[in-house]
């Protein structure tokens, strides 16, 4: 009987829990901004990872047969020092590409400024 109670608590525990997290508030998403999706600055075409990194390193059958298994340590580590070295460059391309974004931004925020100083200071003056 104690063991019947005690499941009926859990289980009502459980509900009532399941049922807060059903009213909680859902978060706004984020507004999308219209991006021309055809829209690219770059002249060439960026090397996928595929194109970069060497073949997967494929596992021996077995641990016995220790030139096999060397062999697929040193390509395990070619790989990685590959993909490491990819992602490093990626991650600096990434960096310069949005330092030029906000360079963009900042100007043509100062252009509009500018252009709407001199509307209103012409509006002013008729």
């Amino acid at each position: 009987m104690k063991k019947n109670i005690m499941t009926m608590c859990v289980a009502i525990a459980l509900v009532l829990g399941g049922m807060t997290m059903a009213f909680a508030e859902e978060p706004t998403p984020a507004p999308v901004v219209a991006v021309d999706p055809t829209a690219t600055n770059l002249s060439v075409t960026y090397k996928s990872a595929s194109e970069v990194l060497p073949p997967m390193p494929v596992k021996p059958e077995s641990l016995n047969d220790v030139k096999a298994v060397t062999a697929y340590l040193a390509a395990v580590d070619a790989y990685t020092k590959a993909a490491q070295k990819y992602i490093d460059g990626t991650t600096n391309d990434l960096n310069k590409i949005v330092a030029q974004r906000n360079l963009a931004v900042q100007n043509a925020n100062k252009v509009v400024e500018e252009c709407n100083v001199f509307l209103e200071a012409n509006k002013k003056q008729k």
